[in-house]
């Protein structure tokens, strides 16, 4: 079978190109190895921004709206309250939502293949044939891999043989009645992160739903100071569920059931693109280092690639130079953003110096506003570095007078 493009793995960021390139009359086929609907390990954490950017979102695919959040300091002496009479963040079940991006893709023209892993790929000088796990051979002009952190097709293509940089992730999905939601997290829906718990170079979460909430807990690397004596990252869940009762933010009810795990990329790759080939979201290490956030990138970087990808069929030229543009691109996008994003996770995770700048910060309102301020609109973050910076300099040094 022949195709204009295929793209391998069917989540936000195969499901987003998908339908931009079905859009604009491609024919395209879609393929992942497994049946949908199928949930995803993921905490379910979707910026704003991003239902902003792609405002066909529909409301039913959103499990929640929260309007506030607090960031505690891994002592809990301090936290930043954060709070908006508008959504500052909305959170999903990845089992309605992935399905929701995914007839999408379908109603604009896709053909999807559900049940098929990609086993091989082949680039040839005018195409590029896949070879599927049934023994079928499907040939197109190019290849979005969107097939995850231990994408197949970066791996074959030769732009990534093993990720170094990861970390990784335990959570679960909690059943809770909406009354008792309420009760913990009101109707504003507040969420929770707490920075390095018990020392771990990470964070945990709480992300309350409409009829669950999601808890988890980060490692972003492993602790210098952690030997085989010190608890292992379930360990640390379980501490972590057994804070979060004593300080009464979730039901004493709640009870450990089966614990899921992921791996996270923790910076981009070097090369995402190659002759015919492309990569997307997780499958070219794009998220978000500081909160976590993959839908994001891997939406505007499917969308991205779309656009290049019609470019370079409609000029004939499949070739990696024509295809660099989209790495220009998704780096001029968002590219900047992973990099500050990570430089403000190192300060706040070693060290333990985020105690001290989550003090400084829940004294400040202005500048928590200008963080919220630009959690709803579409700009990026390092667009605004200078200005917070100025403000975070100026709280400082006023503390700094105080002593």
């Amino acid at each position: 079978m022949n195709y204009d493009v295929v793209v391998v793995g069917a989540g936000p960021a195969g499901a987003t190109a998908a339908k931009f390139l079905a859009e604009k009359g491609e024919k395209v086929l879609l393929i992942d190895k497994d049946s949908f609907p199928r949930d995803k390990p993921c905490g379910g954490g979707l910026s704003v921004r991003t239902l902003k950017r792609f405002n066909y979102i529909s409301k039913d695919l959103i499990a929640s709206y929260s309007f506030s959040g607090r960031i505690h300091s891994s002592s809990l002496k301090y936290q930043v309250r954060l709070h908006k009479n508008e959504p500052i963040a909305a959170f999903v079940l990845r089992k309605d939502f992935d399905d929701g991006l995914l007839q999408l893709a379908i109603e604009q023209g896709t053909t999807f293949m559900e049940g098929k892993t990609a086993t091989d790929v082949y680039i040839l000088p005018e195409k590029v044939k896949i070879k599927l796990n049934n023994g079928e051979y499907i040939e197109s002009q190019l290849v979005i891999g969107a097939d995850g952190i231990w994408s197949t097709i970066a791996k074959k293509s030769g732009l990534c043989y093993h990720y170094h940089h990861t970390g990784r992730c335990l959570f679960q999905e909690f059943p809770l009645a909406s009354s008792l939601l309420d009760d913990y997290f009101t109707e504003k829906r507040i969420f929770h992160f707490h920075l390095r718990f018990m020392g771990i170079i990470g964070y945990g979460w709480v992300f309350p739903k409409k009829d669950s909430v999601n808890i988890g807990i980060g490692e972003i690397k492993p602790s210098a100071s952690q030997t085989t004596n010190k608890p292992n990252l379930k360990e640390f869940y379980e501490n972590y569920i057994h804070l979060l009762k004593e300080s009464k933010i979730i039901p004493p009810t709640i009870k450990l059931g089966k614990i899921q795990g992921g791996i996270l990329p923790l910076t981009p790759l070097k090369r995402t693109f190659t002759d015919h080939v492309v990569l997307c979201g997780d499958a070219a290490g794009l998220m978000n280092p500081l909160t976590g956030d993959g839908i994001d990138y891997a939406m505007s970087s499917g969308k991205i690639a779309a656009e290049v990808c019609t470019e370079a069929l409609e000029a004939d030229d499949t070739s990696a130079f024509f295809l660099s543009k989209y790495q220009r691109l998704w780096k001029n996008d968002f590219g900047k953003e992973i990099k500050l994003c990570l430089r403000i996770l190192k300060v706040l995770l070693e060290r333990n110096s985020g105690e001290k700048y989550v003090r400084l910060l829940s004294k400040d309102t202005q500048i928590v506003d200008m963080v919220l301020t630009l959690l709803n609109n579409q700009g990026r973050l390092h667009e605004y570095q200078w200005k917070l910076v100025k403000r975070f300099i100026y709280i400082y040094c006023k503390d700094l007078l105080r002593l």
